[in-house]
């Protein structure tokens, strides 16, 4: 059986515009909150720059939320817009955290994948409109 103990790590890439994260565990709402401030930290520097940002997820052992942790997820891939919040690409989710999340996520461009490499390579793809 899997842990469900919260964890989570958040870094950058400023080159390409990407933030990456891992999360895995079931969360309650202050570790949801305090993990969504690590996101904002990491993604600031990216938002200087006024590109779109691409987000990567390895999920892996997360498990589905509770409705308030959802909410606070979903509040925050909504209000990310704003500051250029592009694409989401996650990889390793079970599938009812992909159910879960393309509820909490609607109106973003987000995928699944099975494996890291997909999941960049469909990050990293031309916009279709780009000169």
């Amino acid at each position: 059986m899997e842990s469900l103990k919260p964890i989570s790590s958040v870094s950058n890439d400023l080159i390409h515009n990407e933030l990456y994260f891992s999360i895995s565990g079931l969360w309650d709402l202050a570790g949801m909150q305090a993990f969504i401030v690590e996101l904002n930290k990491g993604a600031y520097p990216l938002t200087k720059e006024g590109r779109p940002i691409h987000v990567m997820g390895a999920m892996d052992g997360f498990v589905a939320q509770s409705r308030e942790t959802g909410d606070a997820i979903r509040d925050h891939l909504i209000a990310s817009r704003q500051y250029g919040l592009s694409r989401v690409a996650l990889h390793g989710a079970s599938a009812l955290v992909k159910l879960q999340y393309k509820r909490l996520s609607d109106g973003l461009e987000v995928d699944f994948f099975d494996g890291k490499i997909d999941a960049m390579r469909w990050l990293r793809r031309p916009y279709q409109n780009a000169a």
